[in-house]
């Protein structure tokens, strides 16, 4: 058998290159595009929606990026947590869930997105729930956005068969789950 051209043997696959880049760059894009999710997630009380803008620095100060007790941080680049929280509180986690490789070159890459808040501080003052205002934040950013490395999500089940939304969480946190996808070379 003839040997495969070059192109062939050393460029014709998906190696996904920045994989371990997916969950920065996705909360480096919730920080430029949404002012309401870092709200929701600072202030606990039942009027967060209504607070000042946060600046950069405090929303990075609500990233966990490996410090002892990450039950003190609200958004999260992966899924689980060791620490208990004794807190009242809302959390974010965004990290890369999945990929189905279709072939040697293409495969579908799924980001899940999850919401969790106390039953006691999700209600808020303007009649809504802390989980859904997020969720909306989290769509309307999200879905469509062509994100550096990762390409163009989306929350389209006939292109891609796992991307949904749905109820998750455990007694007392409830929350949503939403699993964007993009089809990547």
């Amino acid at each position: 058998m003839p040997a495969l051209p070059a192109t062939l043997e050393n460029d014709a696959y998906a190696i996904y290159e920045d994989f371990d880049q997916f969950s920065y760059r996705a909360i480096s894009h919730m920080m430029d595009n949404s002012e309401l999710i870092w709200k929701l997630l600072k202030y606990n009380d039942n009027e967060a929606w209504k607070k000042a803008d946060l600046t950069s620095e405090e929303k990075q100060a609500l990233i966990y990026d490996g410090q002892d007790d990450a039950s003190e941080f609200k958004v999260f680049m992966d899924t689980g947590i060791s620490d208990v929280f004794v807190r009242e509180d809302c959390i974010v986690r965004i990290s890369p869930l999945s990929i189905y490789q279709e072939n040697r070159t293409v495969g579908t890459l799924y980001i899940m997105m999850e919401v969790y808040s106390h039953f006691k501080v999700n209600h808020l003052s303007n009649y809504r729930t802390r989980v859904d205002m997020i969720t909306r934040e989290l769509l309307g950013i999200f879905n469509g956005a062509e994100l550096g490395g990762i390409g163009r999500l989306n929350l389209d089940r006939m292109a891609n068969i796992n991307a949904k939304l749905e109820v998750a969480g455990q007694i007392p946190f409830k929350g949503r789950s939403i699993i964007f996808g993009n089809k990547s070379p």
